[in-house]
């Protein structure tokens, strides 16, 4: 009984520190570049019906081929039928829901490997390494999520079958382990080949799995076959439809060029990238000594007992990264999905160093009691004990608030009556309390975890990824709403209200642009034309909003010094907001240039 309920206290702190967090601000920013090609393909379904052709931005005569169309099916579905917004939170639900599944199952598979503290901190790691959750991560509306949620589910599932081999549970298993195949392979295409790929290597050292295996074959080649059903449909249809075009997008392009070569200069990186940049962004987080640690530990103890998980954990984390690092184009959120098992061998460590250490903490505290009880301190005095008690579950609980909020104040009107943002502080307030009212060595079972994890866990860094689910950033989407009414206003008043003019999109273009400001009308150029920018930028009734580099930018300036130009700058680009559309400038004043 109390094994379980230690169990959903861990699993309630995961859900409320980890996956809370999830989908907290999901519309407050604007969508980042792949996100807007994913979202330009979800509004094309919606737009015109069309499930199996999504189109491929900036053009919608173009269709969507690089990778299988189940995402846009699941995040159209939805707002098709009305039970999600068509907006940024509407799109990007679903990825927060599949990050929150994969937080679990990575939760679940550290209690696997060495108990609750294992999956707690591998979810800390994961947590506050800042990409995951933020940059083609977890809230956005990208391929990711369901790709990360493919290997942890799968990889969980996997244990559980072989850890049930015989019963008929086992074979609900094998289903759950092709589903989430399904998932990633519908989704990312080759990038879930890795998961049967690691399960089967695998199964070749361990025995047990290996026999289970041949007994449930018929179970294993069933839940195969049904996914090749219910994945071929599509692929026939493409391949009648486009021919060998199909298949070069696909495969040509966006497999074999994306690995022997590159489809982006800027991705071509050195064998290391992966290596390096997963440390790169542990030192950013505080986390890249305890897990490296860990690792160590990790690796010592898998030579030493050969478990089934561990030999598992330790494959899909140095296979996959093995073989993206041969190719030459390397993006750093290929390896979102091979994060969960450093993570969970960071919390091995943490892990065992709670096991190795309760014992003496405890013993200590013994120790430290019977001296307090020497000197008789509470004895005889219950009420004294019980209050003693009573503050130290207070602290404790404080600590648990200051480790979700960050910070917890107590203002009466402008005077601070209270502050705290250490979690130490109120777990050794706990701690000292019990001690003095005789019940050290219980606090110490129960604190112990917690006193180890404030050691080890980065806290300010914690509270930094809360903070940033609440930044907003949304002046693609502002500049659309204002741009829209003006543009109005001027048709209205018999103007043209001409849509957005675009100079040498070729140097600085990212979908996000074309996926808010398109409805506007977009009209490109390959430089600049001095005729149609006087036009645009300072002839009344002709000017509209333009978007341009520095470069460009730099190159005309000298033409319109006594016109207001307000600007709303962007990350590769200017949005020019000339004449009526000024009064769109979010900025603290118009720069005259």
């Amino acid at each position: 009984m109390r094994e379980r309920l230690t169990d959903r206290l861990w699993l309630a702190a995961v859900v409320v520190a980890f996956c809370v967090p999830l989908f907290v601000g999901l519309g407050r920013t604007d969508m980042e570049n792949d996100e807007a090609i994913y979202s330009y393909a979800v509004d094309g379904i919606l737009a015109k019906g069309d499930w199996l052709n999504p189109p491929l931005s900036p053009d919608q005569g173009w269709t969507f081929l690089e990778k299988p169309p189940l995402k846009f099916w699941i995040v159209a579905a939805p707002i098709r039928l009305g039970l999600l917004p068509h907006n940024e939170i509407g799109m990007r639900l679903w990825d927060a829901a599949f990050g929150t599944v994969a937080f679990l199952y990575v939760f679940a598979i550290g209690r696997r490997l060495r108990g609750p503290a294992c999956g707690f901190f591998a979810l800390m790691v994961l947590f506050v390494y800042e990409p995951l959750l933020f940059t083609h991560g977890l809230r956005n509306n990208n391929m990711e999520a369901p790709l990360f949620l493919c290997y942890c589910g799968g990889v969980y599932h996997y244990l559980a079958w072989a850890s049930a081999a015989g019963k008929r549970s086992g074979r609900v298993h094998v289903w759950a382990v092709l589903a989430y195949f399904f998932l990633g392979f519908m989704t990312k295409f080759v990038a879930a080949f890795f998961l049967p790929l690691v399960l089967g290597l695998a199964m070749i050292s361990d025995r047990e799995a290996r026999r289970a295996f041949r007994a449930d074959l018929g179970t294993w080649l069933a839940a195969v076959a049904a996914m090749l059903v219910l994945a071929a449909p599509w692929f026939v249809y493409e391949t009648l439809r486009e021919g060998r075009g199909f298949w070069r997008v696909l495969v040509g392009e966006h497999v074999y060029q994306r690995f022997t070569t590159s489809l982006d200069v800027s991705h071509l990186q050195p064998w290391h990238y992966y290596v390096t940049s997963v440390v790169h962004n542990l030192a950013r987080s505080a986390t890249v000594w305890p897990v490296l640690g860990g690792l160590a530990i990790f690796v010592a103890r898998t030579v030493a007992e050969r478990r089934r998980e561990q030999i598992l954990v330790l494959a899909w984390l140095t296979v996959p990264v093995a073989l993206i690092s041969i190719g030459t184009s390397k993006i750093h959120h290929y390896v979102y999905p091979f994060l969960p098992p450093l993570a969970l061998a960071g919390g091995y460590g943490v892990a065992w160093l709670f096991a190795v250490g309760r014992d003496r903490v405890v013993s200590a505290m013994a120790a430290v009691q019977r001296r307090a009880g020497s000197v008789g301190i509470v004895s005889g005095h219950n009420g004294l004990r019980y209050a003693l008690l009573t503050a130290a579950g207070l602290a404790a609980a404080l600590a648990v608030l200051t480790f979700v909020m960050g910070t917890v104040e107590w203002k009466a009107g402008d005077v601070r009556v209270f502050r705290n943002s250490h979690v130490a502080r109120p777990l050794a307030a706990a701690l000292v309390l019990a001690v003095v009212a005789g019940r050290g060595a219980m606090a110490a079972r129960l604190l112990w975890p917690a006193i180890l994890m404030v050691a080890v866990i980065p806290l300010n860094n914690y509270e930094n990824m809360w903070k940033r689910t609440l930044v907003r950033d949304y002046r693609l989407r502002d500049a659309r709403a204002c741009l829209t009414r003006v543009q109005q206003a001027e048709r209205a008043a018999g103007r043209p209200g001409r849509g957005v003019y675009s100079i040498g999109e070729h140097r600085w273009f990212t979908h996000s642009y074309y996926y808010y400001l398109r409805d506007l009308g977009w009209e490109a150029v390959p430089e600049v034309d001095e005729r149609a920018a006087d036009a645009a930028i300072a002839t009344p009734g002709q000017q509209r909003p333009v978007l341009l580099d520095d470069r460009a930018f730099q190159a005309i300036r000298s033409r319109y010094t006594d016109v207001a130009v307000p600007r709303l700058p962007l990350p590769t680009a200017l949005l020019l907001m000339p004449g009526p559309y000024g009064e769109c400038d979010t900025s603290t004043r118009a720069d005259t240039r």
